[in-house]
């Protein structure tokens, strides 16, 4: 049974939101996963990837887990159904947040193609979230036709992302990616968010730079990292993960950050977290000089894609030469 109408699957529930207000008629599918942390490996089904998926945010503080599988295993009946729809159009967005879900999408209509070619695709360089209902209706335009060459593509880097070490995944930077506009970009960022020889990620290292600039709050922090950003991909959620990590590991980095970790349950003491004044330890000022090594003193456990990062297979990443260090050099 075919439903005369779109099925649009864009980044999650605001975008969404503006697109359902927008776009008459058409049926809104929010992707909503954090793909760029938690663990993402190989698994024989979308079903046992969502099962991962869920288990994790619900374990980083993402709501219920009953409520998180409910949704996600909805998002995934929703795709299962695209077939009934007149036509698909992808909306999404050029940083890596939006881009990593975009392949798991593409990757699932590389075995479920649309031979009639009613799938299409969005991509903006700026945020669905920020339009307004006249860009929304001009950006509607602008979509163009995916081929097997996309999703193509899309399957082959989706796959190198969930390899259990990063090396299929930097290997794509040798590879013509220009199917997909802003590919390029999120692989080389995924990249830097593995430790760096200083067993910094950037974004780590960003943090660290920015309160060495000045003691601030650590809302402030926030905004201002997101603002170095070439592309802000991360969510406050995430960022505050980091940040407690850093300010609560073993030997820490940052000092001040009170009521930590952040309590995505507890709106009382959400206050006294943002606001807190934050300053580099002596570690991490020594860190952030280069001079010792987060990863060697504090160690890790984290997933990356499809890599397990622990002491014993800690990929690195040397933003400079653009070159992975093995975990065993």
């Amino acid at each position: 049974m075919s439903v005369t109408a779109d099925l649009v699957i864009t980044n999650g529930d605001a975008a969404g939101e503006l697109l359902r207000r927008t776009l008459q008629g058409a049926e809104i599918l929010p992707w909503r996963d954090v793909l760029y942390e938690g663990p993402v490996p190989l698994t024989d089904s979308l079903k046992d990837l969502t099962a991962i998926r869920s288990e994790y945010l619900a374990g980083a503080g993402g709501g219920d887990l009953g409520a998180i599988q409910f949704e996600l295993t909805a998002r995934d009946r929703g795709l299962a159904l695209s077939p009934r729809f007149d036509r698909v159009v992808l909306w999404f967005e050029h940083d890596l947040y939006d881009q990593l879900q975009l392949l798991q999408i593409l990757d699932w209509f590389a075995t479920h193609p649309r031979d009639d070619g009613a799938l299409e695709l969005i991509q903006m360089q700026d945020y669905i979230g920020r339009q307004t209902p006249e860009t929304i209706e001009n950006y509607a335009e602008t979509g163009g036709r995916l081929s097997e060459t996309h999703w193509k593509l899309a399957a082959h880097a989706w796959s190198a992302f969930r390899q259990t070490t990063p090396e299929a995944w930097a290997t794509l930077l040798d590879e013509d990616l220009s199917p997909l506009a802003y590919l390029r970009e999120a692989v080389n960022r995924m990249l830097e968010e593995l430790p760096g020889p200083d067993g910094l990620s950037r974004t780590e290292r960003q943090m660290l730079a920015t309160i060495k600039a000045g003691s601030m709050t650590a809302l402030a922090l926030f905004v201002t990292v997101q603002n170095q950003e070439e592309a802000v991909f991360m969510g406050d959620w995430s960022f505050w993960r980091l940040l407690d990590a850093l300010a609560l590991a073993d030997e820490p980095l940052i000092a001040g950050l009170e009521a930590a970790p952040f309590q995505h349950d507890t709106p009382e003491l959400a206050k006294p977290y943002l606001t807190s004044q934050l300053s580099l330890t002596p570690l991490g000022e020594e860190v952030l000089a280069g001079r010792s090594d987060f990863l060697a003193i504090n160690g890790i456990d984290r997933w990356w894609g499809g890599t397990h990062l622990t002491n014993d297979t800690a990929w690195r990443f040397d933003a400079e030469s653009k070159a992975l260090i093995p975990a065993s050099a």
